[in-house]
């Protein structure tokens, strides 16, 4: 048996001279092994697992190549180099490790080669080398001519180039293996082709390094020599040194590569214009912004339902509704992110929440990040009339800026915040643009994944910011923006809701404020609910709070007092005199002409009165309140209405010809519109014509045809909150409207008497203190 040498590569070909370095102690045993043989003879052979440094007989290759030992040289400890001449090509035919000698030991046959090759130019030695002339004149270095006229054979060439050309390993252990002359030929034809590409590639990519690395060392040479200069002439050169900061965050920060060239040819500008040019500071500007500008950071977000639903329950009092619902709408986000890829584009909703001032809008979006674990930013929008606000400015306005969504983004440091856009409903628009028709591609699922600023001027990426909209009147809403949003109502709070508020969270907060811990009853804190803050939410009764709070501490540092007792009888002390009547103080007694209606407004549900009156005139009907289109309409159907069915209701003067009717909505400054007084001012056009009393502890709102039918109308709830809140407790509705009843806080349901009507004709029972009935 002969030594045997398992080698990490194809180390040797037959009739190539070659040295092995040797670290392992049994290829080196074998070493000597055949250095001290009669024959020098010694196998080398490949082992399968090339990165592995132990090996075992099943783990070397069947082919391999029967050498001459010519010499072996110690290198240093642990390191020898042995010589070897590469003989023929050998099979294995059995292996072991010898355990006495510690070495391995083989068995072998020769390999003969078949002189199969066919007599023609394709098989020249001149067709083969022309097949490798790239290859060879990029390894001019590893291969000279001298060593190619030493080879006799066609077989020798092959085996000569196939040790010298960098194949790949198992490439070269093919070729061992191969007994056809042939198909030797053949498969260097095909494999010299693969070779001669890749290192075509791989030499324009190092003459590309080579080149940049000149270039960078030119460069540093003309910097250094730069700097040189202008510190001889007394030139600053810190502008340099910021360039240079700038330019090796350019390089870390993590941002598309479009935009990373964008800056990089910024900052070349500014090294070719002096420090104090006009353009200088709003360019330096410019790269700072976008360098601060997150694009995949991002804070981790948490997605617990039972912890959201938690979080929600402990910042506000009931609205079950409205928890429910947002719930559910961040459940399907949710859900959506976890279906989609990072490779798909994430279409994201937009969450919009609509009621009256003080409901608790803005404190729900503030739970929602809390809850969700994301930073937080609010945005107003109020009064904005300028496009750029939202877009920002183009670099050649002078104090350009981003806008202010981008700006949200750069305050939080992540790409994923929610970003509040505070009452959405007051944009407004003149020359400057329309900030309603920037904002349609900030909120569009579809094209926010690439808005646009104008200052960045480079797509960036919102969809992973939830935006959540707040408004107070969805009517003033544009269209398109309203299209795009997932809406939520927000209804105004029942005087029991408020109490509950009151007591769990308004007067903590009055506490952590001023440091007066207020001491309330529940018939105090009505009090101030029912006769100084008629609203829909309660921000005017934490006013009330904080207004008692300060004029305590203010009487406990002037007279030392620190016990305060605080009742109905004593309040007015503190808040003045009340603001509203009582309920037991409304007027109870019928009246000829003024009718209660019910309206919705944007800070809530509220009572309207009609009043009309009659006198002597030609038949006009003149309307004075500030009101809109639409519900002068409503009258002239209301007046046309009672034309019609005059005769019915026994009206026996020529009211048409005889008389005017002047119908007057008191608080004439604030602005009405809407049918829903359509049966509240039929109501008082009969009650005029007739001389009937109506009943004051009565309120109504229907839209009426000009057939008498009643329609429904929005905002019941509303409606029949602020009719309980002013001591009204029966309420003429729609028919239709019934449904509506049910959202109803039971308090209320239980108090409440109501009346639903198809047809004006069954209201005439109702409301008048005397029968009035069509005949």
């Amino acid at each position: 048996m002969t030594a045997l040498i398992p080698t990490k590569e194809v180390a040797v070909m037959p009739g190539v001279e070659t040295s092995l370095l040797l670290g392992r102690q049994y290829s080196i045993t074998a070493a000597y092994e055949a250095i001290n043989s009669n024959d020098k003879k010694i196998v080398l052979s490949l082992q399968k697992n090339i990165e592995s440094d132990i090996v075992d007989e099943k783990g070397i290759e069947e082919y391999g190549i029967i050498a001459e030992a010519i010499k072996i040289y110690k290198l240093d400890n642990e390191t020898y180099r042995l010589v070897v001449k590469g003989k023929s090509r050998v099979k294995l035919s059995k292996i072991q490790f010898n355990e006495e000698q510690k070495c391995f030991f083989t068995e072998y046959s020769m390999v003969r080669t078949n002189k199969d090759l066919v007599d023609n130019s394709i098989n020249s030695a001149e067709s083969i080398l022309k097949s490798a002339g790239v290859v060879l004149s990029l390894m001019k270095d590893m291969i000279n001519e001298h060593l190619m006229l030493n080879v006799n054979s066609i077989e020798e060439l092959i085996d000569l180039l196939v040790y010298k050309i960098p194949f790949e390993t198992h490439v070269k252990q093919y070729y061992l293996s191969l007994r056809s002359l042939q198909q030797r030929v053949d498969t260097f034809y095909e494999d010299i082709k693969i070779e001669s590409q890749k290192m075509i590639i791989e030499n324009d990519i190092n003459s590309k390094l080579k080149q940049n690395l000149d270039e960078s060392q030119k460069n540093y040479y003309l910097k250094e020599k730069m700097k040189v200069l202008k510190e001889e002439l007394g030139e600053d050169t810190s502008n340099n040194d910021v360039l240079d900061n700038l330019e090796k965050r350019i390089n870390e920060k993590v941002m598309p590569d479009g935009l990373r060239e964008k800056l990089k040819k910024e900052i070349k500008k500014l090294r070719s214009n002096v420090g104090y040019s006009a353009d200088y500071n709003v360019t330096l500007n410019y790269i700072e912004v976008v360098l601060d500008l997150p694009f995949e950071a991002s804070k981790e977000e948490e997605y617990d339902i039972k912890k959201v639903k938690k979080i929600l329950d402990q910042d506000h009092y009931g609205l079950k509704e409205v928890k429910d619902t947002i719930l559910e709408f961040l459940s399907v986000m949710k859900l959506k992110e976890q279906k989609e890829s990072k490779a798909e584009k994430k279409i994201s909703t937009i969450l919009c929440l609509i009621g009256p001032p003080g409901v608790g809008k803005t404190s729900f979006a503030t739970s929602i990040a809390r809850a969700l674990n994301r930073k937080f930013e609010k945005i107003s929008l109020g009064g904005i009339n300028d496009e750029s606000e939202i877009r920002g400015h183009r670099k050649t306005y002078v104090g350009a800026m981003p806008g202010r969504i981008i700006e949200a983004i750069k305050r939080t440091g992540v790409n994923n915040p929610v970003i509040l856009l505070d009452e959405i409903d007051k944009l407004d628009s003149n020359f400057r643009g329309d900030p309603a028709s920037a904002l349609l591609e900030v909120l569009d699922p579809a094209q926010n994944s690439k808005f646009e600023d104008h200052f960045i001027d480079y797509p960036y990426d919102l969809s992973n910011v939830l935006f959540i909209c707040t408004a107070n009147n969805y009517q003033t809403i544009p269209e398109p923006l309203y299209d795009r949003m997932e809406v939520i109502e927000l209804e105004s709070y029942t005087e029991m809701e408020k109490l509950n508020i009151a007591k769990k969270y308004l007067l903590p907060q009055v506490k952590e404020e001023t440091e007066i811990s207020l001491k309330l009853s529940d018939e105090v804190i009505q009090k101030i609910i029912g006769e100084y803050t008629r609203e829909a939410g309660v921000r005017n009764l934490k006013r009330e709070f904080l207004k008692i709070a300060r004029k305590i501490a203010r009487d406990i540092l002037e007279t030392g007092k620190k016990i305060h007792r605080i009742t109905k009888q004593n309040i007015s002390k503190y808040l003045g005199p009340e603001r509203f009547k009582p309920e037991k103080q409304m007027q109870k007694e019928p009246k000829i002409g003024t009718v209660t209606g019910l309206a919705w407004t944007a800070v809530g549900g509220t009572t309207l009165e009609v009043q009309a009156v009659k006198m002597e005139g030609t038949g006009k009907l003149l309307l004075t309140g500030k009101l809109g289109e639409v519900m002068q309409e409503s009258a002239q159907v209301a007046y046309s209405y009672v034309r019609s069915v005059k005769d019915k209701l026994k009206i026996t003067e020529h009211f048409e010809k005889d008389y005017d009717i002047h119908l007057h909505f008191p608080e004439g400054a604030v602005p009405k519109d809407g049918p829903s007084a359509g049966v509240t001012i039929t109501t008082a056009i009969i009650s005029v014509l007739l001389q009937k009393g109506v009943r004051q502890d009565l309120a109504m709102t229907g839209e009426i045809t000009i057939n008498g039918d009643v329609l429904p109308v929005g905002g019941i709830k509303e409606k029949v909150i602020a009719a309980n809140r002013i001591g009204i407790r029966e309420v003429i509705l729609p028919f239709e409207n019934k449904v509506d009843t049910t959202l109803l806080p039971k308090e209320i349901l239980n108090e409440m008497i109501f009346h639903f009507v198809k047809n004006y004709n069954e209201i005439l029972n109702i409301a008048f203190t005397k029968e009035v009935k069509n005949k």
